[in-house]
């Protein structure tokens, strides 16, 4: 897949947002009751100002412990393009919000905010094309509420990315 650019909200400068459509969603989960571990990824995603290169990771049906009890959601840091003339990786967004959207018009999204923490691994300069250590939730929401009608429409599943305020750094 090709890298794609996140986009700008025009109501708030300092804010990009991107919006990953997870499609296919019944057999996703199907697959993964099935003993086979399902891993969703985005696709890249770099970010406006910066052009930090990132990609999300989705477990329908969760990892580790909270396997069949909640979905888990990380972001990763991605080698990129840009990464040779960014004088710090962390020059990266101070809040990241993960929102899996609700479709029914009662915007009643299921929403997790992130902290950027300058010494986590996950947030450093990759060394890989993909960052393996990821930042995000274990227990996001439950899987009964994530595939419940208001989220899930059409069999896809629509999971919003949001970048706001950058650390000084």
């Amino acid at each position: 897949m090709l890298a794609q650019k996140a986009i700008r909200n025009k109501r708030n400068p300092t804010e990009t947002y991107f919006i990953v459509r997870i499609t296919e969603v019944a057999q996703h989960r199907q697959v993964d009751v099935h003993g086979v571990a399902t891993v969703i990824f985005s696709p890249a995603i770099y970010t406006d100002k910066y052009e930090y290169k990132l990609g999300i990771r989705l477990y329908p049906n969760g990892v580790d412990n909270e396997r069949g009890r909640y979905v888990a959601i990380f972001v990763h840091m991605m080698k990129g393009e840009y990464d040779d003339v960014q004088t710090s990786r962390m020059a990266i967004y101070s809040k990241n919000h993960l929102s899996i959207m609700d479709r029914s018009g009662a915007n009643r999204h299921i929403s997790k905010t992130m902290q950027a923490k300058p010494n986590l691994r996950a947030f450093q300069k990759p060394t890989e094309a993909i960052c393996p250590t990821g930042c995000g939730f274990v227990k996001f929401a439950p899987i009964e509420e994530v595939f419940s009608p208001p989220y899930v429409k059409d069999d896809k599943l629509l999971l919003k990315i949001e970048f706001s305020v950058l650390l000084p750094i």
